[in-house]
């Protein structure tokens, strides 16, 4: 049964923010782990916070030639990413960058139920043309709302729902009481739901935040975090000096955990010769993040 279009109150019009960084290292490495784990251990409900939109126009720009366009001319050279899940997808449609729903729905298929949320209308747009022959509902709302509940009406049991969470804010409320993006992240890791959390940062004491956050909130909860650090130009071409972001896992397996750290280590290698000159930091890094919490 296709699951309804549910339409919540949305932040006005000049706060919605569409995204604008696609194809950027940043969508490099969530994407890069995000299709690898969803073939590792396909689950049966996949559900989205923050999805943008389908696909996105996959053009030349000064960020995307540090980011996909370059992954596309160097991963077929790697012998960790030559098969990995998400070059293939960038080369099925010439000129056409999947969104993270368009990975999922390619790797999973008929076999999942899907819930894609964003506040962005043309965005959720994208999202109503997805196959409809199969389980897909859209949510253009509050995305945290929105899955905190869908999460909770499910039968389908936690180890089996995968919940994605990539917000512009981690700490965004859309109203007195509500949860933040953070808040959700710990609550469904406590629960037992697989957990996958992209988040950013801007200066190198930042580094690795995400998860000192979400394991404050959900304290003995199996979590691992794999970060890039990169020169802020290949994001932001106007600035210098640091920028990074990260992944947090949460309930995934040990082989999971191990093919991210692959995947992290592959894409700091065909990065090494990609170098902001005068610039500290001046390649990207990778490095897998851990808790002290986790270790005692």
């Amino acid at each position: 049964m296709l699951l309804p279009v549910i339409n919540l109150p949305a932040r006005s019009a000049t706060k919605v923010m569409a995204n604008r960084h696609f194809a950027e290292l940043g969508d490099v490495w969530k994407h890069l782990l995000l299709a690898e784990v969803l073939r590792l251990n396909p689950p049966q409900y996949y559900c989205e916070t923050h999805a943008g939109s389908l696909c996105y126009p996959l053009t030349a720009s000064p960020t995307r030639v540090h980011g996909a366009l370059r992954f596309l001319k160097r991963a077929p050279l790697d012998p960790d990413l030559i098969g990995c899940v998400y070059l293939a997808a960038l080369q099925a449609e010439a000129g056409v960058y999947p969104g993270s729903p368009a990975l999922a729905l390619r790797e999973l298929g008929a076999n999942a139920s899907y819930v894609f949320c964003d506040i962005d209308p043309a965005s959720a747009a994208t999202l109503r043309t997805a196959d409809t022959l199969r389980d897909v509902g859209v949510v253009e709302g509050d995305g945290i709302a929105a899955i905190a509940h869908e999460v909770e009406r499910t039968n389908i049991e936690p180890k089996n729902v995968f919940v994605h969470i990539d917000p512009y804010d981690p700490h965004e409320r859309f109203s007195a009481g509500a949860m933040t993006p953070v808040e959700l992240a710990a609550r469904l890791a406590r629960r037992g739901y697989r957990l996958f959390y992209w988040y950013g940062y801007e200066s190198v004491c930042e580094r690795g935040w995400a998860i000192h956050a979400i394991s404050c909130l959900a304290p003995g909860i199996d979590l691992w975090c794999g970060d890039v650090m990169m020169p802020a130009p290949f994001i932001f071409p106007e600035r210098s000096g640091p920028w990074g972001c990260g992944i947090v896992l949460g309930n995934m397996t040990a082989s999971e955990a191990t093919m991210c750290a692959r995947l992290g280590t592959a894409l700091e290698r065909i990065s090494a010769d990609d170098v902001a000159s005068n610039n500290e930091p001046s390649r990207l890094s990778f490095k897998v993040i851990t808790d002290p919490r986790q270790q005692s």
